[in-house]
């Protein structure tokens, strides 16, 4: 079966959220800011297969059209007033999650999965302290 791994399939899940690397907890104290992150609408925490933490912003990137296709792209609009961010530009298809096997460890939608967790995983020892690596 012949796979296709472009973009021209693709729902654009990519260009439709934000995340960024937080703290992993270490300390049970350390929940309330991802009880408090999970308050707010179209946020969502989630932990990657090597234990790192993310904090999940649902929005879509403004230059994604209706047919999930981006306005600024440098092979489909030829315009040098806008320029694609460097990070759309590095993130291949090989990184997708639409092509690849991806699995996040734990996510969270809510501050009951968060309480959950606190009492299945952190409470009975089995939750893991990454190390952050030196830049």
């Amino acid at each position: 079966m012949n796979i296709d791994k472009s973009c021209n399939s693709c729902k654009a899940d990519c260009c439709k959220y934000v995340a960024m690397e937080i703290d992993c907890p270490e300390v049970i104290e350390d929940f309330q800011n991802i009880r408090w992150y999970l308050a707010h609408e179209n946020i969502s925490i989630f932990v990657e297969e090597d234990g790192v933490w993310n904090i999940e912003f649902i929005t879509p990137c403004k230059y994604l059209n209706r047919d999930n296709k981006c306005l600024i792209h440098e092979d489909y609009v030829k315009n040098p007033e806008v320029r694609r961010p460097q990070i759309c530009k590095e993130f291949t298809v090989e990184q997708c999650p639409h092509h690849n096997d991806y699995e996040e460890l734990y996510r969270f939608n809510s501050i009951e999965d968060v309480d959950e967790y606190i009492e299945k995983i952190f409470k009975t020892g089995r939750h893991e302290v990454v190390e952050k690596e030196e830049d």
